[in-house]
C-alpha cells in the first residue's frame, strides 16, 4: 500500500493555447493505504474510496469511482510502485460542480462580512488600511468620476482589498493587470481562493469561488476571446499582453469588463500602455499602488480616492524595523567585498539567533551579478545561488528559494513584485536604485511582518556612491535611521503628488477637457499687471479675446480656491504646402490667468501661448479695467541679486530718426550691444541669461514690454508658484531697475595672450564641477593608471610673456603639460580670433565619462580650463572676461604677522609620518591646533588647501581653508612671485562654496589616507573619519557651510609689503568677497 498526493481541486472552463479559466475547490490531497484494484482501467482503492487514473480526457468515468485524474502519460503498475505519477488534473471530484459566472457572482449578494481586525481579542479581519480603501472604493463606485488611486504600501494587504472590492462590490467581470508574469501567477492564485478573506469569516461559506481566468498568450480569434470572457468573473494577465491585442479583441475587452484594476500602477508609464487604458469609462478603472508616482517620475492619471502612508503603516506594525549597517569604500571591487561580508556576518548572526532570514544580493546587470557572486560562493554551507532571466534552470533555482534551500540570492531585478518572500530580511545592495518608487517597492520586501522566526531587517550599502536622487541621499548618510527617513521620503513624494492633485481638484469640469490638465506643462512666462480691484469676473474672458469664433474648440475651467482660470483654444488651418480642404492641421492653444489676492500684492498674471495676444484687452475684461501692466525698466527688476550674470541675448532700441530702430544681439556679440548701451546710443528692451541666486543657478528674461520668462517648464501648480515668486521682486520699489548691467561680466574674444597680467592659476571648467570628482576618470595608459579629479590637479607653468601660456596636469606621480594657441583666421569672409589647446610632449591620458572616452586634448578643447591671472581676470580659450569694478590695494593693516622662528622657510610640506616638524605646514598646525575640531592635511594633487580647519555650532560649519606657501630661497624678502601661485590657489578654493556641501567632505574622506611612495598615514591630525561622515550629513540636510579662506606665507614681512603684492591681494580679497563673500586673511611674518 502506498500514498498518494494529488493536486488542487479545480475545474478548468476553459484551457486553450496557454489560456485558462477555473475555479477553485479545495487544496492538494493526500490518499492514503491505497492498493491497485485494476490496471484496465487504472483504479486504486483508498480506504472504500475508488480512484480512476488516465491520460484519456475523455474517459468515461465509471459509476463506482468518486474520484477520477488526468495523468501525463498512461498509468502502469511500476507507476503505482514507485508513487510515480504526473497528474494533470481532476477529471471527477465530488466537491466540483460546474458553476456559471452569474451564478457565482449571484452567490456573493448578502456573504461579505466586514469584520475589522483586533488581534488583542483575537479577532482576524480587515486591517484599518483595507477597510479604509474598501469603503472609499464603493463610495467612489457610487459616482461616476476620474480613474481611482489607492495608495496602499506594501505589507498592508492590498490584494485582499482588491478580493474584498471584488465581493462586496460583487463585480460582474473584473480585468486585473499586472506588469510581470510572477506577479500574474501569484495574483491569479490569491483570487482563486480568496486569499485569507474566507478563512477569517470576512467570506461565508455559501460564497462560491470566482472562475478565475489567466490570459498567457493572444487570442487566435475573437471568437475564442468571447468564449474566454463569457466563463469568467475575474481575468488576471499582463498589461503588455493587453496592449499587444489587435484593436477589435482590445474593444470586446473594454465591453465586457465591468471593472478594470492596474496592479502595482506606477509601472504604467509606456504610451500603449495608456492607450489600452484609455479605451474604459474612467469610472471602471482602479489604479492600486505602494507609491503614488511613476517610476519615470510623471505623475499617475487619476484621482487619489485613499491614501495610507508609509509611516501609518510604520506606526500600525506592518513594516518590520530597519538596521542600516553601510560600509564606506571608494574602490568598486573592494566595496563588492566588503559589502558581502558585512551582509553574510549579520546573516550568520540572525541565524544563530533562531531567525530564518534569506540573504539577497542586488545588481544591475548580469555581468555585475556573476562578478558579485564569486564574494559570495565561499559560503558554501548557506547554498548561495545566482539568478537572473536566461540562466539555465531558472524554475528549479526559484523553486528552490521559495522551499527556503537557498540562504543567499544574488539576483539582477528579480525578486520584487510578485515574488512574496517574508524570510528576505537581509538587502546588500551592490548597485543602487535610483528612484524614489522603484527603492520603496524594494525596500517593502524586507519590511513584510508575515512569516514565522523572523525579525527586523538589515541594509547593506556603500556609503561612497550614494544615489543620485536628492531625496534618497540622505538614506546613504552616516548614522541616518531608516526607520524615520523612510515615511519622510515616501510622504515628501506623495505630499508634492497629492498638493498637485488637491490643485487639480479645484477645477470643476476637468472631465469634459480634451487636455487632460495634469499633461499641460507650459514655459514659465508671464505678463503681470498690478490691479486695484478686490474681485475677479473670469466668466467674462470670452470678452477678452479676439477673433474667439475662429476656434473650433473652445474650454476653460476656473479653479476659485486658487484664483486660476484656464482657457484652451484649437483650431484648424491649411497647410501652408498645398491648397486642399481634406488636408489641415489643428492648433492648440492655452492662456491661463492667475490673481495673486494677497493684500500686499493684487498682482494678475498672464501666460500664453498665443503669439500675438493682447493680454491687455483679457484683463479689461476679468478686472474691469481697474489694473495697469508692470513694463518699462521696472520688469528689469527680475535680475535683481542674480550674482555672476552672464548674458545670451540683449535687444536695444536706438532714438527717433536712426535707420535702424532695433537690434538684437545673441551670444558673442551680446558684448557689442552692451557697448552701445553704455556709450548711451542704445536703450535696452529685453535680456536674458544665466547667474546664481540664492545658492542657485537660474535663468531669467525679460522685455521692456512687461514679459518675463525663464528657460524652465513646469505644470500648471508649478507655473502659478514661479509667478507668485516673481511678484514680490516686481513690486519691490526699493530695486533699482537700472543697474543690473553694472557687474555684468562679458567675453572679450583675444587673439594675444593679455600682456599686462600674468596667469596666476589654472582650474577645471566650471562644467566639471557640476558632478562628483569620480565622474571624470583620467587613464594614463602607458602604466593603466587611473585618476579622477580628487587624485589630480592643474598647475600654471611659468613662461615668457611673448609666449603660448603653459599649464600642465599633475598627479602624485605622472604630468602632462599643455599650451594655450591664440591667434586670428578668416571664417566667412571676417577676421576671427580662435583659441586651441595643444598637448605638449609623448605622454598622453584618456579621459572616461560614462560610455564616453577622448583624448585628454580633445577634451580640455571641450572643456577648457580657466586661467586666472593676477588682475582678476579670467581666461577660457580665448574668450577673455575682465571685471569692470575698480580693485583697491589689500591695506597692510589687514596682514597678520606670525613669528617663524625655527621654521625653514624653504619647507613647505611636512610629508608623512614622521612629520618635517621645522616646515612651514607642521608648525602651522601646532599653532592652529587647539582652535579647531577637525584638522585634515591636504596638501598634494588635487587639494582644496594644505590645510583645512573645521568647527561645527548649533546653526552652521564653518569651513577654514588655508593655502601655505614656501619662501624662494628661504627667507624674508618682498618677492611677487611668491603670492602668484598662492594667490590663485586661494581663487580655485572658492569653487568648493558652490558644490554640493557634502561633496567637500566626500572629497576628504575619499584622500583620508596620504600615501608617499611605499608609505602612508592618516590626513586627519585631529578629529575621526565618523565626525566628517556626520558632518557630511549635517551640511546636506541641517546646517550651512561658511567658507573662511587664508593665505600664509611667511616670505613677507608686515611692515615692508610692496605695493605690487597689496595690490595682487586687493585682486584675490576683491573675488573672493564679490563672487563669494569671503573674506581674505593673509598670515605673514
Amino acid at each position: 500500500m502506498i500514498d498518494v498526493k494529488t493536486p488542487t481541486v479545480e475545474f478548468f472552463h476553459y484551457n486553450k493555447d496557454g489560456n485558462l479559466a477555473k475555479q477553485f475547490f479545495t487544496g492538494a490531497e493526500k490518499f492514503e493505504n491505497c492498493m491497485l484494484e485494476s490496471e484496465e482501467p487504472f483504479i486504486l482503492n483508498s480506504n472504500g474510496d475508488r480512484i480512476l487514473i488516465s491520460s484519456d480526457p475523455d474517459f468515461k468515468v465509471p459509476e463506482e469511482c468518486d474520484y477520477a485524474l488526468l495523468s501525463s502519460k498512461k498509468p502502469t503498475n511500476k507507476d503505482f510502485l514507485g508513487s510515480k505519477f504526473n497528474f494533470r488534473r481532476w477529471l471527477k471530484h465530488p466537491l466540483i460542480k460546474a458553476h456559471t459566472s452569474t451564478e457565482i457572482k449571484e452567490s456573493w449578494d448578502g456573504n461579505f462580512n466586514y469584520i475589522k481586525e483586533d488581534l488583542q481579542k483575537n479577532i482576524h479581519g480587515l486591517r484599518p488600511p483595507q477597510l479604509g480603501a474598501l469603503y472609499a472604493i464603493l463610495s467612489h463606485l457610487q459616482n461616476k468620476g476620474d480613474k481611482a488611486i489607492v495608495v496602499l504600501p506594501t505589507g498592508t494587504g492590498k490584494t485582499e482589498t482588491m478580493i474584498s472590492t471584488l465581493i462586496a462590490n460583487q463585480c460582474n467581470k473584473l480585468l486585473i493587470s499586472v506588469p510581470s508574469d510572477a506577479l500574474r501567477e501569484q495574483l491569479a492564485k490569491k483570487f482563486s481562493t480568496l486569499g485569507l478573506l474566507r478563512k477569517f469569516g470576512i467570506v461565508s461559506e455559501k460564497a462560491l469561488n470566482p472562475i478565475v481566468g489567466i490570459i498567457t498568450t493572444k487570442f487566435k480569434t475573437e471568437k475564442e476571446l468571447v468564449d474566454f470572457l463569457n466563463q469568467v468573473n475575474v481575468v488576471v494577465t499582463t498589461i503588455n499582453i493587453l496592449s499587444g491585442l489587435e484593436q477589435n479583441q482590445k474593444a470586446i475587452i473594454s465591453d465586457s469588463i465591468s471593472h478594470y484594476f492596474i496592479d502595482e500602477a506606477h509601472h504604467s508609464e509606456a504610451s500603449s500602455w495608456r492607450n489600452f487604458i484609455g479605451l474604459f469609462d474612467p469610472h471602471k478603472v482602479f489604479l492600486f499602488t505602494a507609491t503614488p508616482f511613476r517610476n519615470d517620475q510623471k505623475k499617475l492619471d487619476g484621482k487619489f480616492i485613499y491614501e495610507f502612508s508609509l509611516k501609518q503603516a510604520q506606526e500600525q506594525g506592518y513594516y518590520k524595523n530597519i538596521q542600516f549597517k553601510p560600509v564606506r569604500e571608494y574602490d568598486l571591487i573592494s566595496a563588492d567585498m566588503a559589502i558581502a561580508e558585512k551582509a553574510v556576518s549579520v546573516l550568520k548572526d540572525d541565524r544563530k539567533k533562531g531567525l530564518n532570514h534569506i540573504l539577497l544580493a542586488r545588481c544591475k546587470t548580469k555581468d555585475r551579478a556573476k562578478e558579485v557572486f564569486q564574494h559570495y560562493i565561499k559560503h558554501s554551507e548557506l547554498n548561495p545561488v545566482l539568478v537572473y532571466n536566461g540562466i539555465p534552470a531558472l524554475k528549479k533555482k526559484l523553486a528552490s528559494i521559495k522551499n527556503l534551500h537557498n540562504k543567499i540570492i544574488v539576483c539582477v531585478d528579480m525578486l520584487g513584485e510578485g515574488f512574496d518572500l517574508p524570510e528576505l530580511k537581509i538587502a546588500a545592495i551592490h548597485d543602487d536604485r535610483q528612484s524614489i518608487p522603484i527603492m520603496l517597492q524594494f525596500i517593502g520586501r524586507f519590511t513584510r511582518t508575515s512569516g514565522k522566526m523572523i525579525g527586523d531587517a538589515t541594509f547593506i550599502t556603500n556609503l561612497a556612491y550614494p544615489p543620485i536622487q536628492q531625496e534618497l541621499d540622505q538614506l546613504y548618510s552616516k548614522g541616518s535611521d531608516w526607520n524615520v527617513l523612510l515615511p519622510k521620503i515616501s510622504e515628501g513624494a506623495t505630499k508634492k503628488e497629492l498638493d498637485f492633485q488637491s490643485f487639480l481638484n479645484g477645477f470643476r469640469r476637468l472631465q469634459q477637457s480634451t487636455i487632460p490638465f495634469e499633461s499641460i506643462k507650459p514655459a514659465l512666462s508671464a505678463t503681470v499687471y498690478k490691479l486695484t480691484t478686490d474681485r475677479w469676473e473670469p466668466s467674462k474672458w470670452r470678452e477678452g479675446i479676439s477673433n474667439l469664433d475662429t476656434y473650433e474648440y473652445q474650454f476653460n475651467d476656473i479653479n476659485s480656491n486658487q484664483n486660476t482660470l484656464v482657457v484652451i483654444l484649437g483650431k484648424k488651418f491649411n497647410t501652408d504646402w498645398g491648397s486642399f480642404d481634406t488636408v489641415q492641421n489643428f492648433q492648440w492653444d492655452l492662456i491661463i490667468v492667475h490673481w495673486d489676492n494677497r493684500t500686499d500684492r493684487n498682482l494678475a498674471f498672464v501666460h500664453t501661448s498665443l503669439n500675438p495676444f493682447k493680454s491687455k484687452k483679457l484683463i479689461d475684461a476679468i478686472f474691469n479695467e481697474q489694473n495697469s501692466i508692470i513694463q518699462g525698466m521696472d520688469v528689469f527688476r527680475v535680475f535683481h541679486d542674480v550674482k555672476r550674470l552672464k548674458l545670451y541675448n540683449f535687444g536695444g532700441r536706438k532714438g527717433i530718426g536712426q535707420d535702424i530702430s532695433f537690434q538684437s544681439f545673441f551670444g558673442k556679440n551680446v558684448e557689442d550691444g552692451i557697448k552701445q548701451l553704455e556709450q548711451g546710443t542704445l536703450k535696452k528692451n529685453n535680456a536674458f541669461g544665466t547667474g546664481f541666486k540664492e545658492g542657485d543657478q537660474v535663468t531669467i528674461g525679460c522685455s521692456v514690454k512687461g514679459k518675463v520668462w525663464a528657460y524652465l517648464r513646469g505644470n500648471l501648480k508649478e507655473l502659478i508658484d514661479w509667478c507668485q515668486e516673481l511678484g514680490t521682486v516686481l513690486i519691490d520699489k526699493s530695486i533699482n531697475p537700472n543697474v543690473f548691467l553694472k557687474n555684468t561680466i562679458l567675453p572679450e574674444r583675444i587673439n594675444i595672450r593679455p600682456q599686462n597680467t600674468l596667469p596666476i592659476a589654472v582650474d577645471w571648467n566650471p562644467h566639471l564641477y557640476r558632478y562628483p570628482e569620480h565622474k571624470y576618470s583620467f587613464n594614463i595608459g602607458r602604466f593603466g593608471k587611473f585618476f579622477d579629479l580628487s587624485s589630480s590637479e592643474l598647475n600654471i607653468i611659468d613662461t615668457p610673456i611673448d609666449q603660448p601660456i603653459r599649464f600642465s596636469w599633475n598627479s602624485e606621480t605622472d604630468r602632462i603639460e599643455f599650451e594655450l594657441v591664440l591667434g586670428s583666421k578668416i571664417i566667412d569672409g571676417r577676421l576671427e580670433s580662435f583659441g586651441k589647446i595643444n598637448r605638449v610632449g609623448t605622454i598622453d591620458a584618456i579621459v572616461t565619462s560614462g560610455n564616453k572616452r577622448e583624448n585628454i586634448a580633445d577634451f580640455f578643447n571641450e572643456y577648457p580650463p580657466v586661467i586666472f591671472f593676477a588682475d582678476g581676470s579670467q581666461l577660457e580659450l580665448n574668450y577673455y572676461f575682465k571685471p569692470k569694478d575698480p580693485v583697491e590695494g589689500f591695506s597692510p593693516d589687514r596682514l597678520e604677522s606670525w613669528n617663524w622662528e625655527g621654521v625653514s622657510l624653504n619647507k613647505e610640506s611636512m610629508g608623512i609620518k614622521p612629520y618635517i616638524k621645522d616646515s612651514i605646514q607642521f608648525n602651522f598646525i601646532q599653532r592652529i591646533k587647539d582652535e579647531f575640531e577637525i584638522i585634515y592635511d591636504d596638501d598634494g594633487s588635487g587639494e582644496i588647501a594644505d590645510v583645512i580647519g573645521i568647527n561645527r555650532s548649533e546653526v552652521k560649519i564653518d569651513i577654514h581653508l588655508f593655502h601655505l606657501k614656501y619662501a624662494k630661497g628661504g627667507k624674508v624678502s618682498n618677492d611677487i612671485d611668491n603670492f602668484y601661485q598662492v594667490c590663485g590657489q586661494a581663487q580655485k578654493s572658492l569653487n568648493w562654496k558652490y558644490r554640493e556641501g557634502k561633496e567637500l567632505f566626500t572629497h576628504l574622506l575619499k584622500r583620508v589616507k596620504k600615501k608617499e611612495k611605499e608609505k602612508e598615514c592618516s590626513r586627519l591630525i585631529k578629529g575621526s573619519v565618523e565626525d566628517l561622515e556626520l558632518l557630511s550629513t549635517a551640511v546636506k540636510w541641517n546646517l550651512d557651510a561658511k567658507f573662511h579662506i587664508y593665505i600664509v606665507q611667511p616670505s613677507l614681512s608686515k611692515t615692508d609689503a610692496s605695493e605690487g603684492i597689496l595690490s595682487l591681494l586687493g585682486t584675490t580679497s576683491h573675488y573672493l568677497s564679490t563672487v563669494g563673500n569671503v573674506n581674505l586673511q593673509v598670515i605673514t611674518s
